[in-house]
């Protein structure tokens, strides 16, 4: 089945807003995760509990996160850049809490609740990003070889050590590529709707979000 992400807009009741879009693109984000947690798991790099997918999932939407900064980067004014980086990390953190909350948590973590698991995620994803910082990202050709390849290592740490050699290089040639095209392109997309209506330095008539 072809991964379906929403990518467009349309007239209706309700104004889109800053955060109606980072809320659109936390969920494609998800989606774009799913989808590759489902890619490796074909190519026979297998998951042992929903849990360890969630742990697998979580890498995949923390660097989309930090894709999204640098792709909002001179669209947004550094307010509306800040409120909606911050908008789509907590749409992902209620993600994460939600799916913890879902499933059983392993004996050696059913101390914890999902509300831990979100505090958890939000401490992951800062310390990724202090990470992904340092590393090179071009407008043109996307996520530097230094990026790509820390995203591949803890997508492989999350899987765990059986054929981590493998599974970085399926990240780095296949699901990471993908999942970075699926979802840049969606989210250009979304924004580009903001060139003929009102939203973040814009003038024009308001468009809302478009109904699954």
């Amino acid at each position: 089945m072809a991964l379906r992400l929403r990518n467009r807009w349309k007239q209706g009741e309700r104004a889109r807003t800053l955060e109606d879009v980072a809320t659109v693109s936390a969920a494609n984000a998800w989606r774009v995760a799913c989808n590759g947690v489902l890619s490796l798991e074909n190519e026979g790099f297998e998951t042992r509990t929903q849990y360890q997918r969630l742990d697998v999932i979580e890498e995949f939407v923390v660097f989309l996160l930090h894709l999204t900064d640098h792709q909002v980067y001179g669209k947004f004014n550094e307010e509306e850049r800040a409120k909606f980086i911050t908008a789509m990390a907590l749409r992902l953190a209620g993600f994460v809490e939600e799916n913890r909350a879902d499933n059983k948590a392993p004996e050696d973590l059913q101390h914890l609740t999902p509300a831990d698991f979100k505090r958890i995620f939000i401490d992951k994803l800062n310390a990724r990003n202090a990470v992904y910082a340092e590393c090179s990202y071009s407008p043109i050709e996307g996520p530097g070889f230094k990026l790509m390849r820390a995203f591949a290592d803890w997508v492989s740490d999350a899987l765990g050590p059986k054929n981590r050699e493998w599974v970085i290089d399926q990240i780095l040639t296949i699901e990471g590529p993908e999942a970075v095209e699926k979802y840049t392109a969606s989210l250009d997309a979304l924004l580009a709707g903001s060139d003929d209506r009102a939203g973040p330095g814009k003038e024009g008539p308001v468009r809302p979000m478009a109904e699954d």
